[in-house]
């Protein structure tokens, strides 16, 4: 009679057990799904690209590495005057553009949709 109580024991004792295991993973397929459906919202999210270059008000000669100051954050531009700023949620803008010896530009900008910039500075 003992063996057979120690049995039912065991055998009562796994199927708690198991299904402890199986709502607990249904917990986590609850949390798979919310933390998925979170991320594709965010993936939804609009961005758009600010690409332009930066010249010489006179002569019209690519400036290399200008600064370029959008939402607090510094791109540069490369030795051919351009910039590419990726991802930028769209919005209202200030944009500063220096270079040493060069009179600072700041303009607004709307983005709405992917933008090009033609920026001249005017040396000191």
């Amino acid at each position: 009679m003992k063996i057979i109580m120690k049995t039912v024991v065991v055998i009562a004792t796994s199927l708690l057990l198991s299904l402890s295991v199986f709502a607990g993973s249904g917990d986590n397929n609850e949390k798979k799904e919310k933390e998925s459906k979170s991320v594709a919202l965010v993936e939804n999210v609009h961005a758009v690209q600010l690409t332009g270059s930066v010249v010489d008000e006179k002569n019209k000669e690519a400036l290399a590495g200008a600064a370029i100051v959008v939402d607090g954050k510094k791109y540069y531009s490369d030795l051919d005057g351009n910039f590419s700023i990726r991802d930028v949620k769209p919005g209202r803008y200030e944009m500063v553009v220096e270079l040493i010896s060069y009179e600072p530009v700041s303009l607004h900008v709307d983005l709405m949709k992917n933008e090009k910039l033609n920026i001249s500075l005017l040396q000191k």
